[in-house]
């Protein structure tokens, strides 16, 4: 599986904007954790991929840049404007690089931390996916 944009439904009316996120449409996919994400304006977080973890971002407020690489490099820009989430299925490096001062992300990850999941060397990682 590749990793994938989906469009997330704006439900507006004049007391404001909800955005449902529907994770029984991904497929194979139960929650096991999430966390939210704050960085600093150009600074780094993920840079790493996962062995068996499929994660989907969600944009809150601002907008990141992810750098996702397999056979190629695609950048992706997510913002809480654009109202669009990135699935990353496993064996995706991720970088993300925050443009704007106060960005988030909602992170959802259907398998629980534990660091030997992590792919933390690109070497390594580039072996994996050969």
């Amino acid at each position: 599986m590749l990793f994938k944009i989906k469009k997330l439904k704006n439900i507006e009316n004049i007391n404001g904007i909800l955005v449902p996120v529907y994770l029984d449409q991904i497929k194979n996919f139960k929650v096991n954790r999430f966390f939210l994400l704050y960085g600093k304006k150009n600074r780094i977080r993920g840079n790493h991929a996962h062995k068996k973890c499929t994660q989907i971002f969600v944009p809150l407020s601002g907008s990141t840049q992810l750098e996702i690489i397999k056979e190629k490099k695609k950048k992706i820009i997510l913002s809480s404007k654009n109202k669009k989430m990135l699935i990353i299925p496993p064996l995706h490096w991720c970088k993300i690089n925050f443009l704007e001062k106060n960005s988030s992300l909602l992170v959802i990850c259907n398998v629980k931390f534990l660091e030997r999941e992590y792919i933390r060397n690109f070497k390594d990682f580039l072996k994996l996916i050969k």
